[in-house]
């Protein structure tokens, strides 16, 4: 088992309830196995992921590339680091920095059809973007298959994770942002790369392969559709359903408000953000990934990890409208998958999430699996994602309609 899958449960634990803990428990952090585990999986911050002066004045463009060492990859596997130039959730240029893996063997003709990969919560900090660790952060969860199936991956780290921060985590916007203008650099860096490409993201990654559908026809250029996986339920909606059976707070409560002040430098953290949870956001800034940023978090209570009424706060909210999902035609063919065992969704809000789908999506299909849990999405749905992969770069068509997919 990775570690990855390992330690998800205690996130759930920690997002929708556990045990109270005492006021030493809460004072003294236990001590970080998994910051350790981390640091086993980390490759260094070179200066490649600096700006540099580099001009990132034209989204899409490839600032500079490298041949991607230290990964723990499957045989036959390449990679090259990317850095290229995206855009904020405001619109301005940010250099953004991923990898790409390319499958054993000579490129098919016209090229590597291409999976642009966008990955679920990873942290805030610098240090969490996935292009920096051995195992590109999800390893043999999914990740590495893609290319095995004979699929380029464009796995892009997201601006502020490897390159220069602050990272606007769960701005739809600016993910999808950095999600769409990997492509073209990717293209640049290696030339094996094909036209066509399809988005696929997990959980936070999952709101970044359907923003990618908002954008402009020349910024998706080649795009062939979107496969979010354990994604779609609303912010805001999350929020109300595990607010109220919050116990302890997870990091994901202050990696939020970093992120809503990345695009309000005004907003007041301790609006949001009660004393022990900003006692310890510095570490959840500058050094844990979200593994280790959970356990910096272990035993906050609720009454000193968020301020009462959090939610209601007008950045907050400003936050939750701003990344609705559902709230704009999508016309590119779409597959939704969630999990009946992910426990980051009640099934109250994955029922919504296909009523909130199929009122705006003109070519989509979704799926219920079972026997899965939040990370399982990914595996658990492959020989489905296969199909479906194979059938868009084939160029077959999509019907008309939102229905259940077989």
């Amino acid at each position: 088992m990775s570690f990855r899958k390992s330690l998800i449960a205690l996130v759930a634990i920690s997002i929708m309830g556990s045990a109270p803990a005492t006021k030493s428990q809460e004072v003294a952090a236990p001590q970080n196995e998994a910051l350790a585990a981390q640091h086993d999986n980390a490759l260094p911050l070179t200066p490649f992921y600096d700006l540099q002066g580099a001009d990132i004045s034209h989204a899409g463009d490839l600032v500079r590339s490298e041949p991607g060492t230290g990964y723990e990859l499957p045989g036959g596997v390449t990679a090259t680091r990317i850095a290229y130039a995206s855009r904020n959730e405001s619109g301005e240029p940010v250099l953004t920095t991923g990898v790409v893996l390319v499958p054993p063997g000579e490129a098919p003709e016209g090229g590597w059809p291409i999976v642009a990969w966008a990955h679920g919560t990873a942290g805030v900090a610098r240090v969490c973007g996935p292009s920096m660790m051995k195992d590109v952060y999800y390893g043999w969860e999914g990740l590495f298959l893609y290319p095995l199936a004979g699929y380029a991956v464009v796995a892009t780290d997201y601006a502020g994770l490897g390159g220069p921060g602050p990272h606007q985590y769960m701005w739809g916007r600016a993910n999808g942002n950095d999600v769409a203008y990997s492509v073209p650099a990717a293209r640049e860096a290696v030339p094996s790369l094909g036209e066509k490409w399809v988005a696929i993201g997990h959980s936070q990654g999952g709101y970044a392969a359907l923003r990618v559908q908002h954008m402009d026809e020349e910024a998706k250029a080649g795009f062939l559709g979107s496969i979010p996986l354990g994604s779609g339920a609303n912010v805001g909606d999350i929020w109300a359903a595990s607010d109220p059976m919050m116990r302890t707070v997870g990091a994901t409560i202050p990696m939020m408000a970093l992120s809503i002040k990345s695009v309000y430098p005004d907003f007041d953290l301790t609006k949001m953000l009660g004393p022990a949870a900003l006692e310890r956001l510095p570490t959840i800034q500058n050094e844990t990934c979200y593994f280790a940023a959970e356990e910096a978090m272990r035993g906050v209570t609720r009454e000193r990890g968020r301020v009462e009424g959090w939610t209601d706060v007008s950045e907050a909210v400003a936050f939750t409208d701003k990344n609705r999902i559902f709230d704009a035609p999508y016309d590119d063919p779409i597959l939704l998958i969630v999990s009946a065992g992910d426990y980051f969704m009640p099934m109250q809000l994955r029922e919504n999430i296909f009523v909130e789908l199929c009122q705006v999506a003109s070519r989509a299909s979704y799926l219920e699996l079972s026997g899965v849990d939040h990370e399982g999405t990914i595996n658990g749905s492959f020989h489905q994602q296969l199909d479906w992969l194979a059938d868009r770069f084939a160029g077959r068509e999509v019907p008309q309609g939102c229905t259940a997919a077989k």
